[in-house]
């Protein structure tokens, strides 16, 4: 399809406008979306999760990666992290933000049939071991040995 405005060169930006409940769609080039002010050409993927981030400046905890020296100032403010230890420094609000983006921060998508079974019961074990962990930090001994021997079982499987 070509750009409907300068009728030149392939459309590869597509707008959908609606107002007072009329579609439109508007079909343009890459050039032609820029000049209208259709489209941003520094936007970028880090700069929309710098701006998911909950940041108050006045609660801002001064942190600052062991690794690289990135500030929680300079995170926000980029959106990229400086090296592989800013995962970890930086992990909470790393699930913060992809907990508001995918809802969770665990992967649960679909599983080939064929792998189906062994999937659900290595999820079933960890969750148990999940809450064996629990049930023994909140010395709930009885609930415990209970989940214990359920994965005990599981395993024998």
């Amino acid at each position: 399809m070509l750009c409907q405005n300068c009728g030149e060169r392939e459309a590869k930006v597509s707008i959908t406008q609606i107002v007072n409940n009329k579609k439109t769609e508007i079909h343009l080039c890459p050039q032609c979306a820029q000049q209208s002010g259709h489209i941003d050409p520094v936007f970028g993927l880090h700069k929309m999760l710098a701006s998911m981030m909950d940041w108050n400046p006045e609660k801002s905890q001064a942190k600052t990666c062991p690794g690289c020296g990135l500030t929680e100032q300079e995170l926000h403010q980029n959106g990229r992290f400086g090296c592989e230890q800013c995962y970890e420094t930086w992990a909470p609000l790393v699930e913060k933000i992809l907990s508001r983006v995918q809802g969770r921060t665990t992967h649960t998508g679909k599983v080939p049939r064929s792998a189906g079974e062994k999937v659900k019961k290595e999820r079933e074990l960890g969750e148990l071991r999940r809450q064996l962990e629990q049930a023994v930090a909140e010395e709930r001994f009885e609930e415990a040995a209970q989940l214990r021997d359920k994965i005990r079982e599981l395993e024998k499987q």
